[in-house]
């Protein structure tokens, strides 16, 4: 039975049917095709029918589509046409309202056709059309003329509409809205710039639209509901509580995983794919990055031909992209490569497996990606979890321990996108709306600003009319405020706020074209083209090609044969950081493996197992570990574990970048990953591991992470989206796309006048840049803060270890831990500094190919032993001073005699301490720190007068010795050193701090009084 893609959702079906409230010729038809309905449809179309706002939430495969359309195409089918819209269907990706249409058109000659109860029976059968940015000029005239009864579109495509005068007429009858994939929306810039269209939409009919929501993840399902139908208006929830739990399986190779995975591991993991494949399995292979995908495409290609193997992902072009996914479907393809670019509802047909390569960032996608397999009668979702590491099958571990207990995580929820609302507005007011209290109502009416305080409202529309600068661009801007208080919009705006349409950032990708057909192929990373250069052979959607020619913006290329060099392209972002709910997973297996609960995977074990021996504890949500190294080269590395997610760790690692930098006056290198931060120092730091997490506090973190982000290229991207946002710089004008250069020299220039701190030269600065009051200063910092970081995360962490509640564990270590080596192979996007990869500190740890276990050591200091080969000359400079006793058992009497005779070696002799001896070279140190002390052999002259030195010479020789003596000592024991040289407690405790200060010296953290030198290449002997 062929039923279509909007069909093709077989799920159990329960008990008789429950047709109710359709008509008879719908229930025929639904029955000729389907057993029973299915639970939510039995829930959903009751309500739907009374023409309630419903939101559906059911995994992928229960029928929720179906729930959603039948009774709605039912109403319309009992009805005239009219030649307009009646039912509108918004999704977040082009390519699903596509499909979505292709499901309904194949269902034309049942579903869509008129009602015999329809009095015309001249009447045609419903038409069906999609409107988005892919949709031809000549397409989009024809719909004028002849508006679809069914209209599937994006949210970004509807804004344009709703901004157009043949948009609004074809709009002006809609009676039904449905918003799919609504979690994908929720809590995002493109949801809030959504709900605020849905209300216009409303204002637009004139009367009530209704609303129907299907989300296969809605929780929580009242706040997503909330979302669909805006304040004040009644939701109804239908819901399937038990969404089918996937057949999971973690797949290993058959040796260890260790910290980078290296050919062998590749070579495995093709060879298992295509296995898979070569069995009989249909697979959808999930990679986090755009280059991987590229990357293992062209790897499978190889083994089992480019004609069973594509990519996808958003970064090709969209013809490209509807080819993959109409041969897929068609069967046509046996393994498709991609990103989240089909990880939401497109219909892709029979898929038996889906893998993931890697960790993935949430439980909801990967729940969502394993959704994609498994349709059919009594089958299930099947997926394979791939670690490429040993901490990454920590992380899917916790995956699927997590998909297994059936958690839906909640989706995160933006506190403000005053950006958007700026774009919003200056729409409202282009379309013909003046009233700024008419306007303000129809706002609140919304979800996301139903608290919007009319103080902000008012600001907002100041800042519109002032051009966003204030007293210079006064009536420049987008929105002009009259003397009677109504509001206009300028000559010229109302097409530059179409142009400018929606709240994706622009990444300034260069486009791929086909010098001769002209064909859009994709994007490429800008560094990526920056690079490239004419007749170099370049791979994009698992082809071939010749670059010809690299113009502003744009890549001519041509299609090429030679597979022979070709250069796999990359593309540089955010990183996505994980959710909350997986954290809290990932934490809970470190708490059981620190308890001493047996884990089911024994490699994981072992790794936990090793990483508590090194480290003397697991980090956990309540257990935060300390970690200092030190590397070949004497710089010293500071690791912060802390399993609390990307964003938490990024505020942490920049907050202490910022907080070293006004300490020790350096900029640091620091790296964070979802289970921690690195931070790379100088060889001149010192500090106790105890005082790292102290350096900051929750009163007032904020202000110094503001000032942290300042100091990055975050702040400015940030801005510059907020700006193309709020239509402050425009993306695209009456000429076109605004070249990248020209948008970034017009938001410094935005900078420059509305927030001069920010851009001033440091040395002209006294004090803290100072923020102004600006809607687009403060939500450029809202979206760095809380956006890119998490400031409440962080704040959260620190009120918990203010309290208590979290506890600290430190650990120094000669050698990195294998928890650390995560770290230390940070991806660029977990730099938090500007240095590039192969400036990085953290290269002295490179593995030798050889022995992938250890770090690679360069050649240490000469070692000197107090043997008779070595020169115990030397060994006596290099010791700084020697008791009488370590002299003895160093030398031996007859060499000290000896180096006494030829005035090499001092004695000297205070009181009743036993004798210190020094080279002549330290002599007059050593007189200086004790000038009452007898010498020998006796010096004549001068020489022999008592030294007068003030304290800070003293302190200044004592210093000067210490060094030394910790050199050629493993180390200096405090108390012990005080007791047997004579000199005050104070004095030696000051020499140690400077020492300490200056990153010479460290303070063993296990026993207090210990020191140590801190580089690894020193001398070291025991006296």
């Amino acid at each position: 039975m062929s039923t279509g893609s909007l069909f093709s959702e077989p799920e159990k079906r329960l008990g008789p049917a429950c047709l109710d409230g359709l008509s008879a010729e719908i229930s025929h038809w639904f029955q000729a095709r389907f057993d029973h309905p299915t639970v939510i449809q039995q829930l959903a179309w009751p309500r739907l029918a009374k023409g309630e706002h419903l939101l559906v939430s059911a995994p992928t495969g229960t029928g929720k589509s179906l729930s959603a359309w039948l009774p709605l195409v039912d109403r319309q089918r009992q009805r005239p046409r009219r030649q307009r819209v009646s039912i509108l269907y918004l999704s977040p990706l082009r390519s699903l309202s596509s499909d979505m249409a292709a499901g309904l058109l194949e269902q034309a000659d049942g579903l869509l056709r008129p009602s015999t109860a329809r009095a015309d029976k001249g009447d045609l059968r419903l038409s069906v059309a999609v409107r988005t940015g892919d949709t031809s000029p000549q397409e989009r005239q024809r719909q004028g003329r002849r508006p679809p009864d069914i209209l599937l579109t994006t949210p970004e495509s509807l804004f344009v509409l709703l901004g157009s005068k043949n948009g609004r007429r074809m709009l002006s009858t809609v009676e039904s809205v449905i918003v799919d994939e609504i979690h994908a929306l929720y809590g995002s810039k493109r949801g809030w710039h959504l709900s605020l269209s849905l209300e216009r939409l409303e204002q637009l009919v004139g009367r009530r639209v209704q609303r129907v929501g299907l989300s296969a993840t809605a929780r929580p399902s009242r706040f997503l509901a909330g979302f669909l139908v805006g304040a004040g208006r009644g939701c109804s929830i239908v819901q399937d509580r038990q969404p089918p739990r996937p057949d999971i399986s973690v797949i290993c190779p058959p040796w260890p995983l260790g910290t980078l995975a290296g050919p062998a591991y590749w070579e495995w993991l093709i060879d298992d794919l295509v296995q898979q494949v070569e069995g009989g399995l249909r697979l959808l292979v999930f990679c986090n990055t755009r280059g991987l995908v590229e990357r293992l495409a062209s790897l499978l290609a190889d083994q089992l031909g480019s004609e069973r193997v594509c990519a996808h992902h958003g970064s090709l072009g969209s013809q490209r992209r509807t080819d993959v996914e109409q041969r897929l479907k068609a069967g046509q393809l046996d393994l498709v490569v991609c990103t989240a670019s089909l990880e939401l509802g497109l219909d892709i047909g029979r898929l038996d497996r889906v893998a993931q390569i890697g960790s993935s960032a949430d439980i909801n996608s990967l729940r969502q990606r394993a959704g994609r397999s498994g349709h059919g009668p009594g089958r299930h979702p099947s997926l394979r979890l791939y670690p490429r590491t040993r901490h990454e099958l920590l992380e899917l571990r916790a995956v699927e321990s997590a998909l297994h207990t059936g958690i839906i995580e909640p989706p995160g929820f933006l506190q403000q996108a005053d950006d958007v609302l700026c774009q919003q507005l200056a729409a409202l007011i282009a379309s013909g709306q003046t009233d700024p209290d008419a306007i303000f109502r129809q706002v609140r009416r919304t979800f996301p600003w139903r608290r919007l305080p009319r103080q902000r409202f008012e600001q907002l529309l100041e800042s519109m009319h002032q051009g966003f600068v204030p007293e210079r661009d006064t009536g420049h801007g987008p929105v002009f405020r009259r003397a009677d208080g109504s509001l206009s919009c300028p000559e010229h705006w109302p097409s530059k706020v179409l142009m400018n349409a929606g709240t994706i950032p622009e990444w300034f990708e260069y486009e791929v074209i086909e010098q001769t057909s002209g064909r859009h192929l994709g994007q490429l990373d800008e560094e990526f083209s920056f690079e490239s250069s004419p007749g170099q052979i370049i791979q994009l959607g698992g082809q071939f090609w010749k670059v010809l020619r690299i113009e502003s913006g744009r890549l001519l290329v041509e299609a090429s044969d030679d597979a022979g060099a070709v250069e796999l392209p990359f593309w540089f972002g955010d990183g996505r950081s994980r959710s909350p709910a997986l954290s809290r997973h990932v934490a809970r297996i470190l708490a059981d493996a620190e308890s001493g609960r047996p884990l089911p995977d024994g490699q994981l074990a072992n790794y936990l197992r090793e990483a508590h021996r090194q480290l003397g504890g697991l980090p956990s949500a309540r257990r935060i570990i300390v970690e200092r190294f030190f590397d070949p080269a004497g710089d010293q590395h500071l690791v912060i574990h802390a399993p609390f997610g990307a964003a938490v760790n990024r505020a942490w690692g920049l907050a202490l970048r910022k907080r070293f930098c006004r300490g020790f006056n350096f900029e640091l290198q620091a790296a964070a990953l979802d289970d921690g931060l690195l931070i790379s120092l100088g060889a001149v730091h010192s500090f106790q591991l105890t005082e790292v997490v102290g350096w900051l506090n929750s009163a007032t973190l904020g202000a110094l992470l503001t000032q942290a982000i300042l100091d990055t290229p975050i702040f400015q991207t940030r801005f510059r989206w907020v700006a193309n946002t709020a239509l402050a710089v425009l993306k695209r004008d009456e000429g076109g796309a605004v070249p990248a250069q020209w948008q970034r020299n017009q938001t410094e220039n935005l900078i420059a006048r509305i927030f001069p701190d920010q851009l001033a030269c440091l040395e002209n600065l006294s004090g803290h840049r100072q923020v102004p009051d600006h809607p687009l200063v403060d939500q450029a910092l809202h979206d760095c803060l809380q956006g890119h970081l998490d400031l409440r995360g962080l704040l959260r962490v620190y009120r918990s270890l203010e309290r208590g509640e979290i506890r600290i564990h430190c650990s120094d270590r000669e050698e990195p831990s294998l928890m650390a080596q995560a770290l230390i192979d940070s991806p660029r996007t977990a730099f938090l500094d500007p240095a590039a990869a192969e400036e990085r500190r953290t290269r002295s740890f490179e593995l030798r190919p050889s022995s992938p276990a250890r770090p690679q050591v360069p050649a240490r200091l000469p070692e000197f032993s107090p043997d008779q080969q070595a020169d115990p000359e030397q060994r006596l400079l290099l010791a700084g001073f020697l008791l009488g006793a370590e002299a003895e058992r160093v030398f031996g009497a007859e060499v000290l005699r000896r180096l006494s005779r030829q005035h090499v070696a001092y004695s000297l002799k205070s009181g009743q301490q036993p004798p210190i001896w020094v080279h002549h070279q330290h002599l007059d140190d050593a007189r200086q720190i004790w000038p009452d002390a007898r010498l020998h052999p006796f010096l004549c002259g001068s020489s022999s007068q008592p030294v007068e030195a003030d304290a800070e010479t003293r302190l200044d020789a004592l210093v000067r010795l210490l060094l030394p003596r910790s050199r050629f000592f493993r180390q200096l024991d405090a108390p012990r050193l005080q007791a047997e040289i004579g000199l005050p407690a104070s004095l030696l405790q000051q020499a140690l701090a400077r020492l300490a200060t200056e990153g010479l010296i460290i303070e063993t953290e296990s026993c207090s009084g210990q020191w140590r030198e801190r580089s690894r290449t020193g001398i070291h002997r025991t006296a």
